[in-house]
This record gives structure tokens, sequence and C-alpha cells, in this order.
């Protein structure tokens, strides 16, 4: 079974930094394959980048974008399409701050 550091893994083979707010992490945990799978059809031109998370009965969609840091170096964020939306997030899994 493929965890979230395989993944992290894979991003680190490709010289591209993953950024993921921990509660998005923890909310992944028993998604991480087709968290993957999205993930790579993203870098391969071949999705737009939506990825939709599982979470309570419903859905957060989340979005992959390519960045790079002030250093230059590659960076893929994901983040939730609706900002409000990481908060109902950190409460599903039980994150306070």
């Amino acid at each position: 079974m493929l965890k979230f550091k395989n993944v992290e893994e894979v991003c680190e083979s490709k010289s591209i930094t993953l950024v993921v707010h921990p509660a998005i992490r923890l909310a992944l945990s028993g998604y991480e394959e087709s968290f993957y799978e999205g993930l790579r059809s993203f870098l391969k031109g071949e999705s737009d980048g939506i990825f939709l998370l599982p979470l309570q009965g419903s859905y957060v969609r989340l979005i992959f974008s390519q960045r790079h840091s002030s250093g230059g170096c590659p960076i893929l964020r994901v983040d939730p399409v609706i900002a409000d939306e990481l908060q109902r997030i950190k409460a599903a899994v039980n994150i306070s701050h």
C-alpha cells in the first residue's frame, strides 16, 4: 500500500518539493494511491489538477498548482479550491490551529 511518504519520495526524485498543509496530509490518510494517481496525471498534463478528497460524507476539492520558490526550485502545492474548506479539513482531523 502506498503511503504519503512514498508520494513525497516520488516528488523528490523529480526534484519537486511537495507542499501540503498538515491537516490535508492527515485527511489524505487512506487515499494516498488515488492522490498519487491524480498528482501523476497532473504532472503529465493529463488533468486539470483537481482532486476530490472524501470528507465526512461529502468531498473537498483540492487543487494542485506548480510554482517556484524564491530560490527558483520547483514546488507543487496542494490547497483547497475554496480557502475556507481548510477549516473544515482541520475540524475533521481534529487540528485546532
